[in-house]
């Protein structure tokens, strides 16, 4: 990066022996010349019940559905990687998980969404939903910044600053929701999230190493539908006003 790019520190959340992951992230990063921290990933299965800053409860009510251990591995992780950034002097982190595909125009698109500082404090850089976008600026190429006002799935890649990290350490703890789902509801935090679209970071073809966890019928069909009924109308309403 030349002088006048943000400062941002880079880190890649890999478990111990995802090798073959940790090789791909490398290439890729190398290529864009970026140097990165590597975040060992919280080990799901290694976590001991009652799992410390789990609320269980409040999990299966507003998800209908038990968590699987490799879920709260993964909200951990992300945590932890806030946690060090927070350490640092960094303005910025930008926050990659280590199964995705980085283009050759992202510090280019990330340095475009940085002259709008002031619009965001969490940018999110991939989903594996589409969206519907309230646009803010063309970026590089046929990019642009925007408010998505759909839910977002997935936290391969995103870059947050220092106000936000703080905020989800201090509101998503314990945990409640599903990392992505936690994170796409900034408004419980008191802090503005904006994207990229298209979504530039991509999700390489690897085996997913999260299961997925049996649902709690009675919740499934009750508490569920309507949490994520109020959390789509609270999502248009702050998103909107954002603008």
């Amino acid at each position: 990066m030349n002088d006048d790019s943000p400062n941002i520190a880079v880190y890649v959340i890999n478990l111990a022996g995802a090798t073959q992951r940790m090789q791909h992230m490398i290439g890729q990063l190398q290529r864009l010349c970026l140097p990165f921290t590597r975040i060992e990933a919280v080990l799901g299965a290694s976590l001991q019940e009652p799992i410390k800053g789990f609320d269980e409860k409040h999990f299966n009510i507003l998800t209908g559905k038990h968590a699987s251990k490799g879920e709260i591995g993964c909200f951990f992780s992300h945590i932890q990687t806030l946690e060090t950034f927070l350490t640092t002097s960094s303005t910025y982190a930008l926050v990659l998980e280590d199964d995705v595909i980085l283009p050759g125009n992202l510090l280019t698109l990330i340095q475009q969404a940085c002259d709008y500082r002031e619009k965001w404090d969490l940018l999110r850089l991939t989903s594996s939903r589409e969206g519907a976008f309230l646009s803010i600026a063309d970026l590089d190429g046929e990019y642009k910044l925007a408010y998505n006002t759909r839910v977002l799935k997935n936290t391969g890649g995103y870059l947050i600053n220092r106000k936000a990290a703080a905020r989800c350490i201090q509101h998503l703890m314990p945990m409640r929701l599903p990392y992505d789902v936690a994170l796409d509801r900034e408004w419980d935090c008191g802090f503005k999230t904006a994207c990229i679209h298209p979504f530039p970071i991509q999700l390489a073809p690897f085996e997913g190493q999260i299961r997925k966890a049996p649902r709690i019928r009675r919740y499934r069909a009750t508490s569920f539908h309507l949490f994520h009924l109020y959390s789509h109308f609270q999502r248009k309403w702050y998103r909107q006003n954002y603008l």
